[in-house]
């Protein structure tokens, strides 16, 4: 699973709890659109491409200068760079600038490639230059309709061009793979650092102003009823009430990247839906301790449940019949 960036994460609940301000409405637009986009053309690797290839997905490297990648791929031939662009509507390159429906846009929608590429093949080059390095950007909206007018330096690849190139790079391999590519994906990972960029802290006025309480999982609805084993929407979704809270701290530690997971803090912040013995059993059951005593602290994942207990289970996570 592609993991969502910490901002892309911290603007869904920001917005999701009623805060936040347009800007953030259409910045968490921006990242929901390309996240999708880069998690189907992760469904065209995985349809059509091939069980022993290394993907890295949207990761950040430090060579030369740190820049970030959607997705890289090293096969048995050599090792591939693709930007994901989920771009809808109308969009042409002409004499070097781009534009939409007839109007000039501001950005030059090659520019990150290119800026990546300077990065990557000087990690290519520390690396010993093992086979091929190849770059592409991939316009992957099925209602794009771009057209590039002059010649560019960059490769592009259409939609309905994407599985005929993933077709053609498992050709290459047949023809000259010779890499291990387990070798390789190791020195790769030498280079790898963490995002670099944060969001940014929340004040304690503005967060004081968010939703409190448990969030539905499906409708993102606060009309949840709880019971002993279970938590109950409006919608008809019902959740294991362990569970949801325990998806509840993850959305806290999100909105609090900035600091690490103290009870009272989680306590106020799920609005007394669990008693504060049972959370601070669910605490010590799930997070690293880091620190003991009347103020202790947990350590924050700092990311969203789906990514940090996708293997979890739960015994009372089964439906809820409705009862009359």
């Amino acid at each position: 699973m592609r993991t969502k960036t910490l901002e892309h994460q911290w603007l869904h609940n920001l917005c999701m709890r009623g805060g936040g301000d347009d800007k953030d409405v259409q910045n968490l637009k921006r990242l929901a659109a390309g996240y999708a986009g880069e998690c189907e053309f992760d469904d065209w690797l995985s349809n059509y491409g091939r069980p022993h290839w290394k993907i890295f997905k949207d990761i950040w490297i430090d060579a030369g200068g740190t820049t970030q990648v959607d997705t890289l791929l090293v096969t048995g031939e050599g090792v591939y760079v693709f930007d994901v662009k989920n771009y809808s509507g109308a969009l042409e390159f002409v004499d070097g600038k781009w534009f939409s429906s007839g109007k000039r846009l501001n950005k030059d929608i090659f520019i990150q490639l290119k800026r990546s590429m300077e990065k990557v093949s000087l990690m290519h080059y520390r690396m010993g230059r093992p086979g091929g390095l190849y770059s592409s950007i991939v316009f992957i909206n099925e209602h794009h309709d771009v057209k590039i007018v002059d010649g560019v330096d960059i490769e592009v690849t259409m939609r309905n061009d994407i599985k005929r190139k993933i077709h053609k790079i498992a050709d290459e391999e047949n023809w000259n793979g010779s890499l291990d590519i387990e070798e390789v994906a190791r020195a790769i990972e030498t280079f790898i650092i963490p995002c670099p960029y944060s969001p940014r802290e929340l004040e304690a006025a503005e967060f004081d102003l968010l939703r409190r309480g448990i969030c539905c999982a499906e409708c993102s609805g606060f009309d949840i009823a709880v019971n002993r084993y279970h938590v109950r929407c409006g919608c008809g979704h019902s959740e294991a009430k362990e569970k949801a809270v325990l998806r509840t701290i993850c959305e806290y530690g999100v909105l609090r990247h900035d600091r690490e997971l103290k009870l009272e803090e989680v306590y106020r912040f799920l609005g007394g839906v669990t008693s504060k013995k049972h959370l601070s059993k669910v605490l010590r059951r799930n997070f690293k301790l880091i620190s003991t005593g009347r103020h202790a602290k947990y350590e924050n994942p700092r990311s969203e449940y789906d990514f940090v207990f996708k293997d979890h289970d739960f015994y009372y996570n089964r439906p809820v019949l409705n009862r009359v």
